[in-house]
């Protein structure tokens, strides 16, 4: 919609993780030295945790686009699998045919492949906090696959800071010890934000564009308080502010525009949740006074969660 108005060929804040608009801050660069580093080494595990929105999964593109042709690599993101669903998701990934093959099969065919490999083999596992304790211990196990002198696939979890928590706890101490590699991704600094936001419309603009006044920037990373994704979204929501007044260049008072709005959307977005939970509430006391089988509970369960939706500082 505005992108004609600021001279831009395309959209510069857009959510999804492409790696053209990937900006290196300190933190990120490190990340991505101790990835690539643990990689080249033949490290088992390597883990990469941080906030959301703090760019874990465009790390994880940049990274796989770095890595080239010489590696396989089977991907899992957001996953939620079971122990028995994990094998067979990771030989898929791999291209083997094991759909509705028995674990022994399943095993079998994955242990042959990574013994005939070539080519280094990676799995990357992103959302990582969303597995459960025993999906993980399968894939410590997954790890055991090793000849005398290297491992066969090396393992790269990308998790928010409850994963940390997760590493922590009694029950996944063999794994956290087998992690040679970690890192943190932290938010963007004051200076960092303000050439992320910079840097997204030089190339979307192909060339230099100043879109943004200094106060404006600086308003933008303190809403948005570093974190790159609520970055793009207040940046993007203050262009188009911008080119609703008509304004060759965004100043403060569009951020601060936008930033109202966002959290107007915000807070409709939680009352049309409480609204459905409300309703939820009154069905369960309704169908509590006549006994409902089991059935109806997960069912009933699914309207109690609503939807997050990242907030912006006032």
């Amino acid at each position: 919609m505005y992108t004609a108005h600021y001279g831009l060929s395309e959209k510069p804040f857009r959510l999804t993780p492409d790696p053209r608009f990937y900006f290196l801050s300190a933190s990120h660069r490190e990340a991505l030295a101790h990835v690539v580093y643990g990689i080249e080494q033949g490290e088992g595990f390597i883990c990469v945790t941080g906030e959301v929105g703090t760019g874990k999964t465009t790390l994880c593109r940049t990274m796989l686009d770095r890595l080239g042709s010489e590696t396989e690599v089977a991907y899992l993101f957001n996953p939620v699998l079971s122990p028995g669903e994990l094998l067979p998701a990771v030989a898929m990934e791999f291209g083997l045919e094991v759909e509705g093959s028995a674990p022994a099969v399943v095993n079998e065919a994955l242990n042959r492949f990574l013994l005939e490999s070539r080519r280094r083999v990676l799995l990357l596992v992103d959302e990582a906090q969303n597995l459960s304790v025993e999906t993980l211990e399968e894939i410590r196990l997954l790890s055991n696959l090793e000849t005398a002198t290297a491992k066969l696939i090396q393992i790269v979890l990308f998790g928010q800071p409850e994963f940390d928590a997760m590493l922590a706890s009694p029950a996944l101490r063999q794994l956290r010890q087998r992690i040679a590699v970690r890192w943190t991704l932290e938010p963007l600094t004051n200076a960092e934000a303000q050439e992320y936001v910079c840097h997204r419309v030089r190339v979307a603009a192909r060339g230099d564009r100043d879109l943004f006044t200094a106060r404006a920037l600086r308003e933008i990373r303190r809403r948005a308080r570093g974190i790159p994704r609520l970055v793009n979204l207040l940046a993007d929501r203050s262009l188009l502010a911008g080119f609703a007044e008509g304004k060759p260049q965004v100043d403060r008072a569009q951020v601060a525009r936008a930033a109202r709005e966002l959290r107007a959307g915000h807070r409709r977005r939680r009352a049309r949740s409480w609204r459905r939970v409300t309703l939820a509430g009154a069905a369960v006391l309704w169908l509590g006074s006549m006994a409902p089988p089991d059935p109806w509970r997960p069912m009933l369960a699914t309207h109690f969660a609503y939807p997050s939706a990242p907030e912006v500082a006032p």
